[in-house]
């Protein structure tokens, strides 16, 4: 475990190093967080729709219909 917190310090140290190795680097690395984070967001919203589908039932909210007799 102590490996893992190890590697995540050392990777905010890598990616920090990269964003300011260059002027344009912090840009592109901002447009891919952008990207990333937009398509996680965008698959969690489907994937929320898709399980709460599956246990809210088709009538929810209307009424059921009238039998003729």
């Amino acid at each position: 475990m102590a490996s893992i917190i190890q590697n995540i310090v050392d990777m905010v140290g890598y990616f920090s190093d990269a964003a300011f190795a260059f002027p344009t680097s912090i840009l592109l690395m901002a447009m891919g967080f952008i990207l990333v984070t937009g398509s996680v967001l965008v698959f969690a919203y489907l994937t929320a729709g898709a399980v709460l589908d599956l246990f809210i039932p088709e009538t929810a909210g209307r009424r059921p219909p009238q039998q003729r007799g």
